[in-house]
């Protein structure tokens, strides 16, 4: 099973007890895993209150956490390294914080993850790039209709995720 659930501080004195309530939850049954034990790691999630569990292969897994935790974990690092930013503190506002909170990273963790998802997370990563030079040469062409559409598009796919 994969809590999909974190945050960007780790060790025993930054503990939440609530980080896994409302949390999405992941099993990933191998092809040994019996119907007794995924009810069982079904069961735990639902105790530890888990909002949505769900079931997927490990192929489906690992695109998932390549696309939705790894690659932002990606974005969130070439922000962060883009720029030296100790004087950018005094002129950021919420949006840059948001985006890049989770560039506080456990680097050991992390470049270990990356490399056993690399080629799911190298695919991500340049379906990345590739919306992201289609955004790049709208503006450098002065292409509105591209870049509102893109942007109406986005506006749209993040309406799901709106807490209600």
């Amino acid at each position: 099973g994969h809590p999909m659930a974190g945050r960007e501080v780790y060790g025993v004195q930054n503990s939440n007890k609530d980080i896994f309530k409302n949390a999405n939850y992941i099993i990933t049954p191998s092809k040994n895993s019996t119907e007794h034990a995924i009810n069982v790691v079904k069961k735990i999630a639902e105790e530890l209150e888990f909002k949505n569990i769900s079931i997927l292969s490990m192929e489906e897994h690992d695109e998932m956490i390549g696309f939705l935790s790894q690659l932002t974990h990606c974005i969130a690092i070439s922000l962060m390294t883009c720029k030296e930013s100790k004087h950018l503190v005094s002129y950021t506002g919420d949006s840059f914080r948001d985006l890049t909170r989770i560039a506080r990273i456990n680097e050991n963790m992390w470049s270990e993850l990356f490399l056993m998802n690399k080629n799911e997370l190298l695919s991500q990563m340049d379906l990345f790039i590739k919306e992201f030079s289609k955004l790049r040469n709208s503006l450098e062409n002065e292409d509105l209709e591209t870049m509102k559409d893109m942007m109406k598009l986005s506006t749209y796919r993040r309406s799901f995720f709106n807490k209600k």
